[in-house]
């Protein structure tokens, strides 16, 4: 029996969507590098090398920490979901403590 309310399910549900928003920005990535070559074959009058690491010098290196941010969403919410493990786990015991204190009470 857990003491604190704490709607586990609920949680996952959260920690599911931020893994797949996290999938989906990779992909966007992904699909951001792949048009590299495209533009780059299509650019006329040079600089098309300069597009490319202007790409990844500024737009890589953003999206990079927006995946890290929202890793680290889930890295948090495991913290906490752990932290409220081990608060439910001392509530128990202090509990079940003071039942046996109160069990060897006779009246």
């Amino acid at each position: 029996m857990a003491f604190l309310q704490f709607i586990r399910s609920k949680v996952s549900e959260v920690s599911s969507g931020v893994s797949q928003q996290q999938k989906i920005t990779s992909g966007v990535l992904d699909q951001i590098k792949g048009y590299i070559p495209k533009v780059q074959s299509a650019w006329i009058g040079g600089d098309e090398k300069e597009f490319e690491a202007d790409v990844m010098r500024k737009v890589v290196p953003a999206m990079m920490e927006l995946i890290a941010a929202i890793g680290g969403i889930n890295l948090n919410l495991n913290k906490a979901t752990s932290v409220i493990d081990q608060a439910d786990a001392k509530v128990k015991s202090l509990a079940d403590e003071l039942g046996d204190t109160f069990g060897k009470i006779v009246v």
